[in-house]
């Protein structure tokens, strides 16, 4: 005995699903082509879409409502998706931006006059490219560091105004 339905059953003699049909569906009892044919009929036959919707409908409520929520879990997926994918492209800009910075530090650095003829002149040692990265990046840090400590500067005015101000409108007040 198998397990499948018999696909020759699964139609009637007037092009529709037979109801035995229908309930192999339904349990899941159809073999691969079955179940595409039986789908593909469902696509086009309005008459046996209404059948099959009323044999879903007369399920118990229970096989009809999902056991869980998924719309929180679904929601947290694309909430780290787009993490991932704004994290990867301002990852990508900012070593595109300092690539490029490094880069033209280097060619700016490594600059010679072609006009004058350097032959008889002793050159000086270029430095190598580890320094020449090592200068950049300290330049950088130190560039963000004295943006903070002006930021800092001025945020530390600004507190010192409003307590003035504030102490300024106590004392009138008097």
């Amino acid at each position: 005995m198998s397990l499948f339905f018999d696909n020759n059953k699964l139609f009637d003699a007037e092009g529709h699903l037979t109801d035995d049909g229908l309930y192999a569906l339904k349990d899941g009892t159809l073999d691969d082509l079955g179940a595409l044919e039986a789908a593909e009929h469902l696509t086009f036959c309005d008459y046996c879409l209404l059948r099959y919707t009323a044999l879903i409908d007369a399920a118990p409520e229970c096989l009809k409502t999902p056991m869980r929520d998924l719309i929180p879990q679904v929601q947290n997926l694309m909430r780290l998706r787009r993490f991932r994918i704004m994290t990867n492209r301002y990852v990508s800009t900012a070593a595109a931006v300092a690539l490029a910075f490094m880069m033209w530090r280097c060619i700016s650095i490594g600059a010679v006059d072609i006009t004058v003829p350097q032959l008889n002149q002793a050159t000086e040692p270029r430095p190598s490219f580890g320094q020449t990265v090592s200068t950049v990046v300290g330049g950088f840090y130190k560039s963000l560091d004295n943006a903070y400590r002006d930021f800092t500067l001025v945020a530390q005015s600004g507190i010192d105004q409003l307590k003035t101000q504030n102490g300024s409108t106590t004392a009138q007040g008097d």
